[in-house]
């Protein structure tokens, strides 16, 4: 047995004794933060200036929604799809590098779907692979590995969108703030020049997106962020910013549990800034905005995503529809799951089996010693688990 189940038991009865107060006070608190939205929804100047005047105090750690000129709580109903567009998902898995293998390598895989809004035919597939191998290896991180990723993503975005002709819509699963969440990697966390190769990188792929003025969005699945919530706590008259900054008392309470009051099926939000401490990358045309986005089709069971955008893309209100009604229309082709179908496809063709795993080092293993070079054994823990996940043979 490799769980104590007697003292797990135990945990669970002391974490849900106080469930319904907890849920009492996270009621309350959810009330408090609504009253505070519908009263300072309209004031931007003054929540802007609240907002940059907090992030000037603590610039590494606050990170908020921005107002732009839209209400707080302003909602849009779902536009008509476009007359036509070129529609290309893409998504990207890696192989991390293992010490307990012994073969240093890891492998980065791209897949991109494409099609053509009301064309019946077939959407046409792109996969590209990269081998990482040796020194090149070697001291790669997990978030490095993520980063290339992330790159590759918006490369072959730039390069099919390129070939596709114009009007081009792209999506990416996640955000495209490439600095934040899991994959943050700042310069000061790895060699400075390095750092700044990687990020000028992924900006000439954003950059290559712009001059086609492709509506290139990220697609946040079930967010859990809180960044309206944030603002809402710097807003009150009687919260000095300094002592507002530092202070989470809405914690536990997300931006969507707020606006699905106010978006219908197909509806989306107000378009805000993004303020974060990698803003200052993000300058121009590139400059971070999100809305959120009711992709659902029952008005019982909103189902709100996070989509960000570039400026290029938020400043334009056309592009903006065409993003929102297409999105929209993707998230529905599939009953069971109100997710875009091309994202879902993407990552079909892009995702690394384990199977596969185990061919490409079988494959490098094969090469080295053709070569009569000498392949490392796995590390003697790799062995170990082997052994235990090893399934029993039958006996008759």
């Amino acid at each position: 047995m490799a769980l104590d189940f007697q003292e797990i038991r135990k945990q669970i009865q002391e974490l849900t004794q106080n469930a319904t107060e907890q849920l009492e006070h996270r009621q309350r608190l959810r009330e408090t933060a609504a009253a505070i939205l519908e009263k300072y929804a309209d004031q931007l100047e003054y929540l802007s200036q609240k907002a940059l005047s907090a992030a000037a105090l603590d610039p590494i750690r606050f990170r908020c929604a921005l107002p732009t000129t839209e209400s707080l709580t302003a909602s849009y109903p779902l536009p008509a799809l476009p007359a036509q567009a070129v529609l290309i998902a893409a998504d990207g898995s890696q192989i991390n590098p293992d010490r307990h293998l012994g073969i240093d390598y890891c492998l980065v895989n791209i897949g991109a779907i494409q099609m053509t809004l009301r064309d019946p035919a077939a959407p046409q597939m792109n996969i590209q692979t990269r081998l990482f191998y040796g020194q090149e290896a070697f001291n790669m991180s997990e978030k490095v590995v993520a980063l290339i990723r992330d790159i590759g993503e918006r490369a072959i975005l730039a390069q099919l969108a390129k070939e596709a002709g114009a009007p081009v819509i792209t999506i990416t699963d996640g955000p495209i703030e490439l600095w934040g969440g899991d994959v943050a990697l700042s310069a000061t966390e790895q060699n400075e020049q390095k750092g700044d190769r990687y990020f000028n990188s992924y900006l000439a792929a954003l950059d290559q997106l712009h001059s086609l003025n492709a509506a290139t969005a990220g697609y946040i699945d079930r967010p859990r962020t809180d960044l309206l919530v944030r603002l809402l706590e710097i807003a009150p008259e009687d919260k000095e910013v300094r002592e507002a900054a530092k202070n989470r008392w809405l914690t536990g309470i997300i931006d969507t549990e707020l606006l699905q009051a106010y978006l219908g099926p197909g509806a989306r939000s107000a378009m805000f800034g993004l303020l974060t401490r990698y803003a200052k990358y993000y300058q121009d045309q590139f400059a971070l905005h999100f809305f959120y986005l009711n992709v659902s089709r029952d008005a019982d069971k909103p189902v709100l995503a996070r989509v960000e955008v570039p400026a290029w893309v938020a400043a334009q209100p056309q592009i903006i529809d065409a993003l929102h009604a297409v999105l929209v229309q993707q998230c529905q082709v599939v009953t069971t799951r109100a997710y875009p179908y091309l994202l879902t496809r993407a990552d079909e063709i892009a995702v690394v089996s384990r199977d596969e795993r185990d061919q490409v080092d079988m494959l490098i293993a094969r090469e080295l010693r053709q070569r009569g070079l000498d392949v490392m054994g796995q590390s003697e823990k790799q062995l170990s688990k082997q052994a235990r996940q090893k399934p029993k043979r039958k006996t008759r």
